[in-house]
């Protein structure tokens, strides 16, 4: 009995101190991040006492993943969000924005309108739009740093990814070899394995499992593994073709790679993939796709007007060329192709990707493609064998704002296919392509006058103009009217017919039964060989005649000049946007992104800090329950030590009868 009773006193004695020493380590613990708290089990024993069956820590897998996966969209959310912050100071601060020096640059050129023969003036147009250009410039590069620092932060949370999962899988590998020759729970190498889990969840959306033996599992959300045991998989980014700059995950298997879907990746390193692939890139097309129809709406219309030296107008802006990829996977083609944007076109124009695809060796069409790869619009076919080129042997593919040309004596196979983005990179490579104010073409490159014979005090204007290309319209080489080109019109034998009149005074074309006294070139089927047209503001007396001549006094002219003052105002950005508009449009959609996230921020911590609160209560350290827990095993200690002195008591009792 006393020996029995001996063992039962030195069995709680063992078990009590046991567990205070427990308590002893939660207490200790009751700050340390990633620590669980532990509790040790105990059993009776037949016979008599109690055993330690084993300590072990106190925690719910299911809100262990909980927390992870909320961690994951907070660091998400937090990240997107703090990239963003960063660029909607940048784009909505109104002293650097694009709209104040385009409303400054249009309203110096209306200011040089008001006197076309003032230098000055003109020179004051052309520092604005220089400065202009160079914020465009600022801009692009603003996004093209922001996308170089995502890229670097990538590249550092990769290398992060990786280091934490070749952590995990050694502890997998120490936890085995503790448990396996102690028999008792690594409790310590778990807590720093979900520890090193915790952080890993910032940077991506995993899912935990555990094998048979308990060793952890590490997935990403897609299931592709990244932790099996004692083995890690790293992870790497890449291109995902030659033609395009998005990253791609691929997943180290040794002998293999398997790639994954970087959608909903999660954590940090989704948000600056997200930030990088999707708003960075859309981003950076539409301030191309403002600089493209900024550059070929003024180029066009300057185009049309005489400068101040009375010579044709030329580009005031260019934009580069824009970059063309062959698919890797094009058959035996043995040339290029050049894209460029169709002058004048270029609100048909959009942010969207595009590819030129070969339907037999001479037919192409064009494809236009959104952020997620899903074709938006195809072009009519086009051949090269029957269709006819422009002068520069380029095609154009009506509707969609661009022509192609392609390589002379070049081999081109059934589906070889082409990618490039016209907006990519236009606003980061804008110029000025003039020299100085004086190559705005302010002036019309027609003068127009009535007759000093005229009966009637109807006055003639200039309607139209619409090309000064000397190969394709009336005008002369180096500058003048050609003989042939119209030059006089005459309403001869009544006021509802006229004669239109060559240089030689021959006619060229008569009209009979005038209603309407506008576009009279038109009306003779001339305006379109002629590249002008005229108007008259009413019904003329009969024998009243009209001059058209080259324009000799362009100093003092601004009919073109009013008409490049004026694309500020035209809806040319998508052929529904004005230039300001286009950008305040961007402004807002920034902000709105910004708003969102932080929104999304705020509302994710909250639920990662309920989850967190909810792990807690199960495995975190309470103070107050640790303080009764201690009281608690103090005396069962103290009564086990008792019960062990009753016992030394009884045996020498029993001894003493005995002897």
């Amino acid at each position: 009995m006393g020996t029995s009773l001996l063992n039962i006193g030195l069995s709680g004695l063992q078990t009590s101190s046991a567990r205070i020493s427990t308590v002893g380590q939660n207490v200790s613990n009751v700050d340390t991040e990633g620590y669980n708290r532990q509790e040790t089990a105990t059993s009776s024993v037949l016979g008599g006492g109690v055993k330690i069956n084993d300590t072990s820590r106190l925690v719910d897998q299911f809100r262990n993943q909980q927390v992870w996966s909320d961690n994951s969209k907070l660091n998400y959310y937090k990240t997107y969000s703090s990239m963003m912050d960063n660029m909607d100071n940048v784009v909505g601060e109104d002293s650097v924005s694009l709209n104040t020096y385009l409303s400054k640059s249009f309203t110096d050129l209306q200011t040089a309108n008001s006197d076309p023969s003032s230098s000055s003036a003109r020179n004051t147009a052309y520092s604005s739009f220089e400065s202009l250009v160079q914020r465009y410039n600022e801009m692009a590069s603003i996004v093209d740093e922001q996308k170089t620092t995502a890229d670097k932060q990538i590249n550092a949370v990769v290398e992060s990814v990786n280091e934490i999962t070749s952590q995990i899988s050694n502890l997998n590998t120490e936890i085995l070899k503790q448990e396996t020759q102690t028999g008792t729970s690594a409790n310590e190498l778990r807590d720093q394995q979900e520890q090193l889990v915790t952080e890993l969840s910032s940077y991506l959306d995993i899912d935990v499992a555990y094998d048979d033996n308990e060793l952890m599992t590490v997935k990403l959300a897609g299931s592709t593994p990244l932790v099996l045991q004692g083995s890690a998989n790293e992870i790497s980014l890449e291109r995902e073709s030659s033609g395009s700059d998005n990253l791609t995950l691929k997943v180290d298997f040794g002998s293999h790679d398997v790639g994954a879907s970087t959608d909903d990746i999660g954590g940090s390193l989704g948000a600056l993939i997200d930030y990088r692939d999707e708003f960075s890139d859309e981003a950076e097309r539409t301030l191309g796709l403002q600089a493209l129809v900024l550059a070929d709406s003024l180029n066009t219309q300057n185009k049309l007007g005489l400068d101040a030296d009375g010579n044709y107008g030329n580009n005031l802006l260019s934009t580069g060329d824009i970059e063309v990829t062959p698919n890797d996977d094009n058959g035996f083609s043995s040339g290029d192709i050049k894209v460029r944007v169709t002058e004048g076109a270029s609100n048909e124009l959009t942010t969207n990707s595009y590819e030129v695809e070969m339907i037999s060796n001479t037919q192409f069409v064009v494809k236009t493609y959104n952020a997620n790869g899903k074709v938006v619009e195809q072009s009519n076919p086009v051949d090269t064998s029957t269709a006819t080129p422009n002068s520069d042997g380029y095609f154009e593919v009506d509707g969609f704002g661009i022509e192609v040309q392609f390589d002379t004596g070049g081999t081109y196979s059934t589906e070889d296919k082409f990618s490039f983005v016209p907006t990519e990179g236009a606003a980061k490579n804008l110029e000025l392509s003039a020299s100085n104010g004086d190559d705005f073409a302010l002036a019309s490159p027609i003068s127009v006058s009535k007759s000093s014979s005229n009966l009637s005090d109807v006055e003639i204007s200039v309607s139209t103009i619409t090309n000064l290309d000397p190969a394709t319209s009336g005008f002369s080489v180096g500058g003048g009217l050609d003989s042939t080109a119209p030059q006089s019109i005459v309403f001869t034998p009544d006021n509802t017919t006229y004669e239109v009149r060559d240089g030689a005074g021959n006619t060229l074309a008569t009209v009979a039964g005038v209603t309407d006294y506008t576009n009279l070139l038109e009306q003779a089927g001339l305006a379109a060989a002629a590249g002008y047209d005229i108007s008259v503001s009413s019904a003329p007396k009969a024998g009243d005649e009209y001059n058209i001549e080259f324009n000799t006094d362009s100093e003092n002219d601004n009919y073109n000049g009013l008409l490049l003052a004026e694309i500020q105002n035209a809806s040319l950005v998508n052929g529904s946007e004005t230039l300001t508009e286009a950008y305040s449009s961007f402004v807002t959609s920034v902000g709105s992104l910004t708003s969102t996230l932080s929104s999304n921020e705020t509302a994710a911590e909250t639920v990662y800090n309920q989850s967190v609160n909810s792990k807690d209560q199960i495995s975190g350290v309470s103070l107050d329950e640790e303080a009764v827990n201690l009281l608690k095993y103090q005396q069962s200690y103290s009564a086990s030590a008792q019960v062990i002195s009753a016992a030394r008591t009884t045996f020498d009792t029993l001894l003493g009868v005995v002897g």
